[in-house]
């Protein structure tokens, strides 16, 4: 998958699941997990693919959702909308207060949580200072897991586009 095509899927995901997208961008960025690979963690559990899905706090949800770890790991769309997902989980759980919803997408437990809150920040702010990229970004299409299409923001208004998944 390309990195356009995999920052559309971000951004679809962010508008699937309602959730800021420059909070799933610099999650995105923090997390910068590889596409078919696995990260060992030091208590033994293993984080998949690029928005590093870990294995023992998500799988029985993956399981109840039937998608399977090397789903996860090999599909790069499915990852973001997981991490998404996760993270709307996160952000209901919080009240909609962004920073706390992003510290408990990486860990419950102090003081994991709030350093990467900060790392995160820094990674929001880089975003926020690259025009280009922010332009960019908001060009892109949008994946529609529902119906399986790419849709073309434009001017405000939805056209979907030919191509299917």
């Amino acid at each position: 998958m390309s990195e356009p095509a995999f920052y559309s899927c971000i951004k679809g995901a962010a508008e699937y699941y309602k959730v800021p997208s420059m909070a799933l961008l610099a999650i995105y960025a923090q997390e910068r997990g590889s596409s078919a690979r696995t990260s060992d963690n030091a208590n033994r559990t293993k984080d998949y693919g690029r928005f590093q899905i870990n294995d023992a706090s998500w799988r029985q949800y993956l399981a109840e959702h039937r998608i399977s770890l090397d789903r996860v790991l090999k599909d790069n769309c499915l990852n973001a909308y997981v991490g998404a997902h996760i993270f709307k989980l996160r952000y209901a759980t919080c009240k909609s207060d962004v920073w706390c919803a992003i510290g408990l997408y990486h860990s419950a437990n102090e003081p994991y949580r709030s350093s990467y809150v900060s790392n995160v920040y820094k990674k929001y702010q880089a975003i926020q200072k690259d025009r280009e990229f922010l332009n960019w970004f908001r060009s892109l299409a949008v994946y529609d897991a529902s119906s399986g299409k790419w849709e073309y923001l434009i001017a405000g208004a939805g056209h979907a586009a030919t191509t299917s998944r």
